[in-house]
């Protein structure tokens, strides 16, 4: 694609996404990643690529020029709503883009759906990559997990079928990350993925197999210094 610009339209940068100097931008993009998502993968129809991509500036600040193109990136509709969530313009159309990104993903928009996707919620745990993550899809609606966690719940006989991660699933690589995972859920575990798991070491089982473990939670380790300052307010006043 190109258009006959002055030389000062070629240093000038577009800054609403529209205009003969955005026209040239992004059908340069367009092209240079074959008219696919670089997120999800999707192709556009060969009738009219251009009505089914969009182009996303990963920069946070400052505009893309003619000359320079690497903050830009191909995207679809849905996963360019995951990145604009806040974006009324956009609605729930991110639900539509796939949980996680293709392996081969620009880091800057190789990510889930929403921001909470990226929370373990078996154990809480922020996941920095899609990649540390995997997804149980066996409830009324997908779960993350990271990938301890979802190792920790196929070992108590979850059903293989019921994961999902970017990429190949592997189950038994999941398998042997579960000793990584805390025995017990977080108390703001969601239910489909509240299990325990087995204690495997000594000191696990020393925590988890003896009345130890009513104190060696969050709640217990509460309701201790709660009762330790009664004890100590009735002693000193």
């Amino acid at each position: 694609m190109s258009l006959d610009l002055e030389p000062r339209a070629e240093k000038r940068r577009t800054r609403d996404g529209s205009g003969p100097r955005w026209d040239v931008i992004r059908g340069d993009v367009l092209e240079r990643d074959g008219y696919a998502c670089q997120r999800c993968g999707y192709e556009a129809s060969v009738g009219d690529p251009d009505q089914e991509l969009e182009v996303h500036n990963t920069e946070a600040l400052g505009s893309p020029s003619l000359g320079d193109l690497d903050g830009l990136v191909t995207l679809c509709r849905p996963c360019h709503a995951t990145l604009h969530g806040d974006d009324p313009a956009y609605g729930d159309l991110g639900d539509d883009a796939p949980m996680f990104p293709r392996p081969e993903a620009p880091p800057a928009v190789a990510t889930m759906r929403s921001e909470r996707q990226h929370v373990c919620e078996r154990c809480q745990l922020v996941a920095d990559e899609a990649g540390e993550l995997a997804a149980y899809t066996g409830a009324d609606r997908p779960h993350a997990l990271c990938k301890p966690c979802a190792g920790a719940l196929l070992e108590v006989g979850y059903g293989p079928d019921a994961f999902e991660t970017a990429g190949r699933f592997d189950a038994e690589a999941l398998r042997a990350r579960a000793g990584d995972a805390p025995v017990r859920p977080s108390l703001l575990a969601s239910g489909p993925v509240r299990a325990t798991r087995p204690p495997e070491t000594a000191i696990e089982r020393f925590v988890h197999d003896t009345p130890i473990r009513y104190v060696a939670n969050p709640i217990g380790v509460t309701v201790l210094f709660v009762l330790l300052g009664v004890l100590a307010s009735f002693y000193l006043f």
